[in-house]
């Protein structure tokens, strides 16, 4: 029993310690330092964070929903955007109100756009604008607009941007230093972006100058990261280094590694025009050595371009060609996503004008039918003729184009099919193996490609005609077919000669199914075609080594493997070695 009360007294000392601890920690003021660590010391945010998430029960309710806006603000800086979205909703939960509210969701916008869900990220924005044109506090106005300055920067809307910067700078009119100065950073930017060179250039001076003065070095840093982009667009390589260098030994203090990335792959294209190859190849390849993930994307699209470039000069020419094929794919799905960002965006400003036009024309509408009610009753009839022949004339014209739009559809097959087996023809089916190559070796994944031959194809043409020899064709790729997995790429690569490419299939797998294909073609019943024979295949199979950088290393590998495949005595599987070369 003394024991028990002993515990007891201890658990309730305990209670009211933390209780007084609680009580001697202001966590308002806590939060307010993370805040201003991440614009200056990304590292010692980290650990105040930490720190405040251990205390997490003490806190309340809008202490607990700012601190999860941190926590995702600190993922955003770091590229982490699946972390960052669920900070945010966690935020959420807690009911904030006001700007704190209206900042969530912009920065719920920012991770969105990282995560390339840019139809989500447009309905939030669209949520917001209606949210912070209703703010009567012109802090929170001015705020919300910075937040939305931002997202309009990631969707490459410079206009709006611009527009933006300087109704916010307007309503500031230099009252509070924080909002200036980035007001003032994304003025100079939208500038930037839109070739406004001499004007971005003076407002990146004025905001580097401002920024400093009033103790916001990361602003200060990324205006002098922004005069360095100035002169590397209009072609001052040597202007621009000094700039690039200063930025990048400053945010290596903030561990601030998207901005360190970027200026490297700035570095090295820098280096090239200079004509400092090995200071270009050592900053191109630290880009180059970077995970590969959507937001790292464009700066190792630039670093490709000029590792294929240095490679020329050096006379490597096929790692010159290899990693100008990476660039080019890199470069590619850059514009694709660019389209689906730009299809986004006009989809939502359309989805806003028809919902304001639709209202306008509901109202019009509901006067025009009181006012009229007596003469439409007297034309009806004359009204249902007219309906009738607006019907008649939508369906024709719904008709017209299903016709045409399955015309299209019929002529881009005829295109990327082979005109007998009805497989894809070559061109169709190595550009698509190729950009699943690429995702693959994006995402460190496994890729196969098995070539296969018919053996001794030109006997059956010479003795049973090619009449026999196009049924036989057709007959493989049935049978073949019927065994494919949805990701497998079945290609004619030409005359007897096919291939399967095989998505994220290891070496092991590829093997085992080519002995499952040439099993089944061997056992193929040819007496169907009028005559008695037997059809065999040989195969050979290669899979991704690290340094391939292309398709075409697999497939040289796979013919060499299908070469000693035909010389082994044929209806065999070899899978490519290094005794082979």
């Amino acid at each position: 029993m003394p024991q028990i009360l002993m515990c007891f007294f201890i658990i309730i000392v305990l209670l009211f310690s933390r209780a007084a601890i609680a009580d001697n920690i202001d966590y308002d003021k806590e939060l307010d330092t993370i805040e201003q660590s991440l614009q200056t010391d990304i590292g010692y945010a980290i650990e105040k964070i930490d720190t405040a998430l251990s205390s997490e029960s003490l806190l309340t309710s809008p202490q607990h929903s700012r601190l999860y806006m941190l926590l995702g603000t600190k993922d955003l800086y770091l590229g982490h955007f699946v972390e960052a979205d669920k900070a945010f909703d966690e935020a959420l939960t807690y009911g904030p109100l006001g700007e704190e509210l209206t900042n969530i969701y912009l920065l719920k916008i920012t991770a969105n756009i990282g995560l390339s869900n840019y139809q989500k990220a447009f309905a939030l924005l669209e949520d917001n604008l209606s949210r912070i044109d209703s703010y009567q506090d012109q802090s929170i106005k001015i705020m919300s607009y910075i937040r939305l300055m931002n997202v309009y920067l990631q969707l490459n809307a410079y206009e709006e941007m611009l527009r933006i910067a300087q109704l916010a700078l307007s309503l500031n009119q230099g009252k509070d230093p924080k909002s200036e100065c980035f007001s003032m950073l994304y003025h100079s930017v939208a500038h930037l972006k839109l070739a406004h060179f001499d004007q971005a250039e003076t407002f990146f001076k004025d905001t580097q100058l401002y920024c400093k003065n009033h103790g916001f070095p990361l602003i200060e840093i990324m205006s002098i990261k922004g005069q360095g982009n100035v002169l590397f667009d209009k072609g001052l390589y040597a202007e621009a280094e000094p700039f690039y260098l200063v930025a990048l030994e400053r945010y290596q203090k903030f561990k601030f590694q998207i901005e360190i990335n970027e200026i490297q792959s700035y570095l090295s294209s820098i280096y090239f025009h200079l004509g400092d190859y090995q200071q270009a190849d050592m900053f191109a390849q630290l880009v180059n050595a970077l995970p590969n993930k959507p937001s790292n994307m464009q700066v190792k699209k630039r670093v490709s371009e000029i590792l294929s470039l240095i490679a020329g000069k050096r006379g490597q020419f096929d790692k010159a060609y290899q990693y100008q094929v990476v660039a080019s794919a890199l470069g590619q799905q850059l514009l694709d996503e660019q389209k689906v960002k730009e299809n986004a965006y006009q989809m939502a400003r359309f989805d806003s004008v028809e919902k304001n036009r639709e209202n306008t024309s509901l109202i019009q509408d509901h006067e025009l039918l009181m006012k009229q009610k007596d003469l439409f009753m007297k034309e009806k009839s004359s009204s249902i003729m007219f309906s009738t022949l607006l019907v008649g004339l939508s369906v024709g014209l719904l008709l017209l184009l299903i016709s045409a739009w399955m015309q299209r559809n019929q002529f881009m097959k005829q295109a990327q099919r082979d005109g007998l087996t009805g497989i894809f023809n070559r061109r169709t089916g190595q550009e698509m193996a190729e950009n699943e190559f690429i995702q693959a070796q994006m995402l460190g994944e496994s890729f196969s490609v098995l070539l296969m031959d018919l053996d001794l194809f030109k006997n059956i043409n010479d003795q049973y005609g090619h009449a026999t020899g196009d049924w036989v064709l057709k007959k493989v790729t049935h049978v073949i077919g019927e065994m494919l997995k949805p990701t497998h790429i079945f290609t004619r690569m030409g005359g007897e000669e096919f291939a399967i490419f095989m998505p994220k299939q290891t070496e092991d797998i590829a093997v085992e199914f080519a002995e499952q294909v040439r099993h089944a073609v061997a056992n193929i019943n040819t007496r169907f075609s009028g005559h008695d024979f037997t059809v065999t295949v040989s195969c050979g199979v290669s899979s991704v080594d690290k340094d391939d950088l292309s398709l075409d290393p697999l497939i040289r590998r796979a013919d060499l493997a299908l070469y000693k495949a035909k010389h082994n005595g044929r209806n065999c599987v070899i899978c490519y070695n290094d005794a082979i070369k």
